[in-house]
């Protein structure tokens, strides 16, 4: 009986020498810890697929990243590689891997290209801030697909802005005014703009009949003003491969003669299309050849690349020579 005292006046004391409302905190050593994984090995690491790797839980990540980082500080001899890599039933495969990211990639470039729509009269697409406008498309883009992941946007862009019925229109307008108080915050990326392949470029200097037509101080501001949108519109596409760029063209009657249009048309080699031809001429096509204000049809095949690169070729001006001499 006086051994059981004694414990219940330690327990009451000790008990009492501990605030009510104090928590008792225990280290995080002492708590039951989850059963991890076993590591991975170095090998399997370096052979994980991309697909895997933009999956990974940010833990993984950093466990991997420990690991490669250990061993690129204690380096030793790997195992030979495995002829095969990691495949979809692997167990080391994240489990939450999407299903769509399990398939090869080209199941899912087919999958992207049959998300796009039928082609269509041109609707309107982003407003990049680098251009007047909005730019055209043929086929319309569904946004939320290029708001997955990384992965898939990277995948998709070539596709959905690359393909050979996807057509992006782009109008260069003398009127800048516009321009400068619309200006969009939107950048589109280079990822984007290197993808586009088909071109359909509308320069517009003016519909006025000819009793209305500008003078020649706001021809050549007009002209200055166009310029300067080819230039916006070649740093845009600077890592493009154009493949098709067809032009259009519309000024007031007897406005600009075939010099200005010319030095006009030059600004367009930066685009280096594979093929180049021309759209909706509303001037100087068939009523007007040979005089002052003609469109040279056959002087678009000028800016295209082989005829840029091809410096053993006769210019535009020396063929036309010669066949007047002719």
């Amino acid at each position: 009986m006086i051994m059981a005292t004694s414990e219940n006046l330690t327990k009451r004391s000790t008990a009492s020498s501990t605030p009510p409302n104090k928590r008792v905190c225990t280290s995080p050593r002492t708590t039951s810890l989850p059963i991890s994984k076993p590591a991975r090995s170095i090998e399997s690491i370096i052979l994980l697929p991309e697909d895997a790797v933009w999956a990974l839980p940010k833990q993984s990540l950093r466990e991997y990243f420990l690991s490669l980082q250990q061993y690129a500080r204690n380096p030793y001899p790997l195992q030979p590689a495995l002829p095969s890599l990691i495949t979809p039933t692997d167990p080391d495969l994240p489990a939450d891997l999407p299903p769509l990211l399990r398939l090869p990639l080209e199941i899912r470039e087919l999958i992207y290209t049959h998300l796009l729509p039928a082609p269509c009269n041109p609707i309107r697409g982003p407003h990049p801030r680098q251009l007047q406008t909005h730019i055209l498309l043929t086929q319309p883009i569904v946004p939320s697909l290029l708001l997955l992941n990384h992965q898939i946007r990277s995948e998709a862009l070539p596709i959905l802005y690359g393909c050979p019925t996807q057509i992006v229109h782009v109008t260069i307008n003398y009127k800048l005014w516009t321009h400068k108080t619309m200006r969009s915050d939107l950048i589109l990326s280079s990822a984007l703009t290197s993808s586009i392949k088909h071109l359909r470029l509308s320069i517009h200097l003016g519909s006025e009949k000819r009793a209305t037509k500008p003078g020649e101080v706001e021809a050549d501001a007009r002209i200055t003003e166009i310029k300067k949108g080819i230039k916006k519109v070649g740093k845009w596409l600077s890592g493009a491969d154009v493949q098709s760029l067809r032009i259009s063209w519309q000024e007031p009657p007897q406005t600009y003669s075939w010099e200005q249009k010319k030095d006009v048309l030059d600004g367009m080699k930066v685009l280096r299309a594979v093929k180049v031809d021309a759209g909706e001429i509303n001037w100087g096509l068939n009523w007007n050849k040979g005089k002052r204000y003609r469109f040279e049809i056959d002087y678009l095949k000028e800016l295209e690349r082989a005829r840029q690169d091809d410096g053993r070729g006769k210019s535009y001006e020396n063929a036309k020579c010669m066949d007047m001499e002719v």
